[in-house]
């Protein structure tokens, strides 16, 4: 061999050499990465968290309602009670109606009343000789509206006046007071025949036991009585 000639390496291949070692393939060790593992940790224990708080809200939130209903609930019960009971106590107080009758007077001059037909009542308050007697002391409402019509003027004089009053009598005095009174001109149609006329009186007056109210009119025979919705006498605690 000459200098400075290059020859190839030759490797000789022989699958029955039993003369070359087997050396095993060296394993990598796997590289950890533990930045990776703790962040998803952290994400994990987040989620933990929130799932945990919205649980805690939740349950407190449940807790409020029930508490939140249940005393609606009581409040409506008592304010429905409460309904109840004054509208016991509101149909408990004293009352009357009564519808025109006959008209008759009494010893004292009162109108006479129908007190037990048609829609006429009473209730806790009495009634005597056309007077409404009181019988639980308190203050009262008193009210009264009389029809007054006639077909012809002649029967009465012109421009005279009838009386339309509300009385009372007390035992502690020996005359009547009288509570309400209104005056209407008798035929002020000025040459009008046939005449007509309403009086109303309303008050609200305090009733001591056994003090008894009444209705005078002047001019009784004008009166019209008609299914006792013209003229009527009535009462009620307030």
């Amino acid at each position: 061999m000459g200098d400075g000639v290059v020859y190839p390496s030759v490797f000789v291949v022989d699958g029955q050499q039993h003369g070359v070692p087997f050396v095993p393939p060296i394993r990598r060790k796997r590289r950890v990465c533990w930045h990776s593992q703790g962040f998803l940790a952290s994400l994990v224990i987040l989620a933990l968290a929130g799932v945990a708080t919205e649980g805690y809200f939740l349950i407190r939130f449940q807790k409020e309602l029930e508490k939140t209903t249940s005393q609606v609930g009581e409040e409506a019960g008592a304010i429905s009670e409460k309904s109840i009971q004054d509208r016991k106590l509101h149909a408990e107080k004293p009352a009357a109606h009564v519808l025109g009758a006959a008209f008759t007077t009494s010893g004292n001059g009162s109108l006479q009343w129908e007190h037990s037909k048609d829609w006429a009542f009473l209730h806790d308050v009495g009634y005597q000789g056309g007077s409404l007697v009181c019988i639980k002391p308190g203050f009262y409402y008193i009210y009264s509206k009389i029809h007054l019509m006639a077909q012809s003027c002649s029967q009465q004089g012109q421009n005279s006046v009838i009386y339309h009053g509300i009385y009372k009598k007390t035992p502690r005095y020996v005359e009547e007071m009288k509570l309400l009174e209104n005056l209407i001109l008798y035929c002020d149609g000025k040459g009008s025949e046939f005449w007509r006329q309403n009086s109303f009186l309303g008050g609200i007056f305090h009733l001591e036991e056994e003090e008894q109210i009444y209705v005078k009119v002047s001019q009784r025979q004008v009166l019209q009585i008609r299914d006792g919705t013209r003229s009527y006498f009535g009462t009620f605690m307030i």
